[in-house]
């Protein structure tokens, strides 16, 4: 696919218009070659590293040997001081004797160096490598605990290291993704429930919502005896409060926010939130009451339809029979029933 010398004096003495788009079509088929070649693993890097199976390969006592030396080379060298050092050795085993019995801790021994020099992300692939390659290993659980302690850093504002010496950027969209990953490790593990109720949070600071409810409604359904689940319907019935825009708009998100109260008081009923449940949901159910009452003026008033109207008012006093909309409600009905003109209203009654 290349070009040889005497085609590339050709494109030179081609009009700058031509030459470009020669150029940019070279440049797309090397992108395009690029591309199938990493595909077909056929990465020219790969040719210069060894790399043997891991799966279902039993280890020599040679190998068995040759790995354990390099490993206490590394536990030496980090004794010392000497963390490239120490690097060398575990990545020797990890690379070439990952089916021993000491390649999982030497994957730990990566992973740990990794997250004490701040490298978030290579750290938490590396204890991810564990998770894929060997699950029986003893330490499965402490390796998931890291991960989310890796995760937990970045969400809180953690930087890594641009080039190994300058400080990073805040990476809050890698904490999500690790955040993620750490519960797909394990879904109904420990840190399951605390792993979506970040998600949560994390998704909210970003101003993405969907996210943070599709978080906390798995934690909800997935996790209903977890000490999170009362947090977490009521944090859903906050966020689809803070969706409402009022009286006057489409009622989905009240309607919602209303139902995970309601959840919250039927399930918790000896939360200390208890209280801030009530005075929340009397507030939704106001809003939801002001559109009903909205709506049967509506009918009462432009549609002419006193019988829709009356339905309307019935419904505002069912959804909040002690709110300010339920009274007005009341006494429009009361007028409506004794034909006279209900207050506020800018026609008299006229019949069914």
């Amino acid at each position: 696919m290349g070009i040889i010398p005497y085609q590339m004096a050709q494109i030179l003495d081609m009009n700058p218009f031509h030459r470009k788009l020669i150029l940019a079509v070279l440049i797309l088929q090397g992108m395009l070659l690029c591309q199938a070649s990493a595909q077909l693993s056929l990465n020219p890097l790969n040719f210069f590293t060894k790399k043997k199976p891991y799966e279902n390969v039993i280890p020599t006592a040679e190998d068995q040997e040759t790995a354990l030396q390099h490993y206490q080379e590394g536990k030496a060298a980090i004794d010392a001081g000497k963390l490239s050092r120490a690097v060398r050795s575990f990545r020797k085993i990890t690379k070439e004797y990952p089916h021993t019995d000491v390649a999982p801790n030497a994957f730990s021994r990566l992973g740990e160096i990794y997250r004490d020099t701040r490298r978030w992300e290579k750290s938490f692939n590396t204890f991810q490598e564990i998770i894929e390659r060997y699950p029986e290993y003893e330490g499965f659980e402490e390796t998931l605990a890291r991960q989310f302690e890796i995760a937990d850093a970045l969400m809180e504002g953690a930087r890594g290291k641009f080039l190994r010496v300058f400080p990073g950027f805040k990476n809050f969209d890698k904490a999500q993704e690790f955040m993620e990953q750490v519960y797909a490790n394990a879904p109904y593990g420990k840190t399951a429930p605390l792993a979506l109720m970040n998600l949560a949070r994390i998704a909210q600071r970003q101003d993405d919502e969907d996210a943070a409810i599709d978080a906390l409604d798995r934690l909800v359904n997935n996790h209903p005896e977890s000490v999170l689940a009362p947090d977490a319907h009521l944090k859903l019935a906050g966020i689809y409060a803070s969706l409402v825009k009022g009286n006057m708009y489409d009622q989905g998100a009240t309607l919602e926010a209303i139902n995970y109260y309601e959840d919250f008081l039927i399930l918790f009923p000896e939360s200390h939130l208890v209280g801030e449940a009530e005075k929340s949901l009397a507030k939704m159910r106001e809003i939801y009451a002001q559109s009903k009452l909205k709506t049967a003026d509506f009918y009462f008033i432009y549609r002419k339809n006193q019988r829709a109207a009356i339905n309307f008012y019935n419904e505002t006093i069912t959804v909040a029979p002690n709110s300010d909309a339920a009274n007005i409600a009341k006494t429009k009905i009361k007028a409506i029933n004794e034909n006279r003109k209900p207050s506020g209203s800018r026609r008299k009654v006229f019949g069914p």
